[in-house]
């Protein structure tokens, strides 16, 4: 089921309501140096990913992390560039 979800064109945004809002603000945190504010606003988005697990494909905290960091890390980086921050 979840590789056609995938297939369908849909990306973890459109199978994980309000996970773009959580990873936006992870990278703000991230921007800011607020890396326990991030830390937990990560923890809160990779539950939701793990929820919907059966969407996702991905069903354990760790590998949610994972990717939440990686998309937080990147949304961080185009923080920076609009600002003209490092």
């Amino acid at each position: 089921m979840s590789s056609r979800r995938w297939a369908d064109g849909q990306t973890l945004y459109d199978v994980v309501p309000g996970l773009d809002t959580l990873i936006e603000i992870t990278g703000r945190y991230l921007v800011l140096r607020a890396y326990l504010l991030a830390r937990a606003t990560a923890e809160m988005a990779a539950v939701l990913i793990v929820e919907q697990g059966e969407s996702t494909g991905i069903v354990d905290e760790g590998t949610a992390l994972l990717v939440v960091r990686a998309l937080a890390e990147s949304a961080a980086a185009t923080e920076r560039a609009i600002d003209g921050s490092s």
